[in-house]
């Protein structure tokens, strides 16, 4: 069988090019039994020797294929502040990058190869190393198209090592730097006449960190913070209020989901974008029609009564606590629209779209009742022979907006 040999930043879809005149011949360089050894590449050192079989193609289809410059994506990476890109250009065989909406960090995992024994050596990574990388796209949707899209700054967290060849796997994720106490001091501390925004404020004050609040900010009349870490704390608080929050470089996002369902969708998605083995699910029960949230404020003597939506099955519930009536009602409207959420799911992995995050919508089409609009919850970009996303997305519900009556009450034998 015929061979070629690589260049320094060779990929299957650059050596299926030179080969073939195509793209799309990668597929057909990477199945040939003679490179499954090689399969964990992503970008190849100069020196490699690939296996290049012979393919049919028409004639028609070779004259139209040959014009198509080949489509490329690579890690760019600052590895603590220095670019490190081609260092260890040679060693990457895989990236993963999970973008998550809200409620976790996002993460990165790289997998190494340590021909030359430098990550067991001067290399060794360190707990609390930086990693910044940028995946960088070339001619992916258009010729002389380059784009780049920063993943944002994580911090290492876990890595091993097998062989033999001698392997690294490293995993990083979105948090402040230890020693600013975001997510390693546990503290206690009261809250007094004060707002969402205010708290959030203090707490990345202190941490040295940033904060975008990008919601309608609530007020508080008192919260205590007992034996938590500001992270775990303000994530709560958070969501008590229906709101969302995501850690991106160095920064704290608060936001409404809601806002961003209401944008339009960033892209139409249909069957033939999807990988083999996408999935579809939706609860048996449903979504709830309505509310009802009671809560009895023994501080005050007061019982708190809110009701919203209408119909028969409505969502019970009294708990977390309340101070007042304004705050009861955004605990009531926001248990509601989030038992919501997540109703109807769906899973899909198809060739990268660049420009996609996830908290942007997309529409499914070509597929009648499945048909709609959906939430992005998570994307994962998967970097290896070729570069991926896995979309975990749930279908945009019918928000409950307001309350249909509130009361208080003096409580019961006070």
């Amino acid at each position: 069988m015929k061979t070629i040999t690589t260049v320094q930043g060779d990929t299957w879809d650059t050596i299926a090019f030179r080969v073939y005149g195509s793209v799309l011949r990668a597929q057909d360089l990477m199945e040939a039994r003679e490179n499954i050894r090689l399969l964990d590449h992503q970008v190849f050192p100069a020196g490699v020797v690939v296996a290049t079989p012979e393919v049919e193609t028409p004639a028609a289809a070779r004259m139209e294929e040959v014009t198509m410059d080949p489509r490329k994506a690579t890690i760019s990476l600052q590895y603590n502040g220095a670019n490190a890109s081609g260092q260890i250009g040679s060693d990457l065989s895989a990236f993963q990058y999970k973008d998550v909406a809200s409620g976790t960090s996002d993460s990165i995992g790289l997998d190494l190869n340590d021909r030359d024994h430098r990550w067991i050596g001067a290399w060794f990574p360190q707990k609390g190393d930086l990693l910044q990388p940028t995946i960088q796209t070339r001619n992916w949707t258009g010729e002389g198209q380059q784009l780049n899209f920063p993943c944002g700054t994580f911090r290492v967290d876990d890595f091993g090592f097998n062989g033999g060849p001698i392997r690294l796997h490293l995993d990083a994720v979105a948090v402040p730097a230890e020693n600013s106490g975001f997510k390693a001091t546990d503290r206690t501390e009261t809250y007094e006449a004060t707002t969402l925004k205010e708290i959030g404020q203090t707490i990345t004050g202190r941490s040295g960190i940033s904060l975008f609040f990008e919601a309608p900010d609530v007020s508080i009349e008192k919260v205590e913070q007992s034996n938590q870490n500001d992270c775990a704390f303000y994530t709560d608080l958070v969501e008590k209020y229906g709101l969302a929050i995501k850690i991106y470089n160095d920064k704290v996002v608060v936001f409404s989901e809601a806002v961003y369902e209401a944008k339009a969708p960033k892209a139409i998605l249909t069957p033939a974008d999807f990988e083999p083995g996408w999935s579809w699910d939706t609860s048996v029960t449903g979504t709830y029609t309505g509310v009802k949230y009671q809560y009895t404020n023994s501080d005050k003597n007061k019982t708190f009564t809110v009701t919203a939506g209408s119909g028969d099955r409505i969502l019970t519930v009294n708990e977390p606590p309340a101070d007042n009536l304004t705050e009861a009602t955004a605990i009531a409207l926001a248990a509601v629209n989030n038992a919501n959420k997540g109703t109807t799911t769906m899973s899909i992995t198809m060739m990268a779209r660049p420009g996609l995050i996830a908290s942007d919508c997309v529409e499914i089409r070509g597929l009648k009742r499945l048909d709609g609009k959906y939430y992005i919850v998570q994307i994962t970009h998967s970097l290896g022979s070729k570069y991926t996303m896995a979309l975990d997305l749930r279908r945009v519900e019918a928000r409950i907006t307001g309350a249909t009556s509130i009361s208080s009450t003096v409580a019961e034998g006070g």
